[in-house]
Parts: structure tokens; sequence; C-alpha cells
């Protein structure tokens, strides 16, 4: 006598359903060759899936201001060294000593940022 297993039943039921082909309408009225045999897809049905869909919102623009907020960038880091330099005595214990360091690495940190190659 065989167990009743519902595993290999659900299986079985899964292996019928995939194995199943769908049946194609037939219409014997239609002959091989004529306008209408050549499918049985609705001219209109392309249209009607279209009107059915939801409208696409315009793609924003791309805003790349990168460049620009680093140009801008290395320009007031420029004026801010140039007005420093007139205090600056070249010594570790000067304040402006460092503050101008830490404005030349920036500059050269932007300045690589810039230059180095980037893939779009």
């Amino acid at each position: 006598m065989k167990e009743h297993n519902p595993q290999e039943e659900f299986e079985a039921a899964i292996t019928r359903a995939l194995e199943h082909s769908p049946e194609l309408g037939y219409s014997p009225e239609l002959k091989y060759g004529s306008e209408s045999s050549i499918s049985a897809i609705p001219a209109d049905f392309a249209a009607r899936v279209v009107a059915s869909l939801p409208k696409q919102r315009a793609a924003r623009p791309v805003i790349r201001a990168g460049r620009t907020v680093a140009i801008v960038a290395m320009v007031v880091l420029a004026i801010v060294l140039f007005a420093l330099a007139p205090h600056v005595t070249p010594s570790f214990t000067s304040v402006t000593f460092y503050i101008e360091l830490i404005v030349l690495a920036q500059l050269g940190a932007i300045a690589y940022w810039l230059a180095a190659k980037r893939e779009v």
C-alpha cells in the first residue's frame, strides 16, 4: 500500500503545470496565407497597452556642480593664502604657518581631484 505523501503530490502538480503547453485558438474559417490568419492579435492592441501605461516623468538634467565648486574653492583658498602670506613666519610655533600649510594641502588635494581620471 502506498503512503499519502503531500510533498510528492505537490511536486507532481508543479511538474504537470510546467509541462502543460497553452492551447492556441484556431478558427477553421481562417485559411492559411490570408491577411487575418497572420495575426490573432487585434490591430490596436499595442496602442491600447501604451495608453494604459502611466505617463513617464521627464528626466531631470544631471547637475555636475562638483568641478565648479572645486574651482571656486581653489580661488578662495588662493585668496586666503595670499592674505596670510605677509603674516607668516616660517617656524613651527606660528599658528599662521600651520594655517598656511593646511591651505596648501587643501589646494593640492583639490588639484589632484580635478586632475585625476574619473569614469563617468
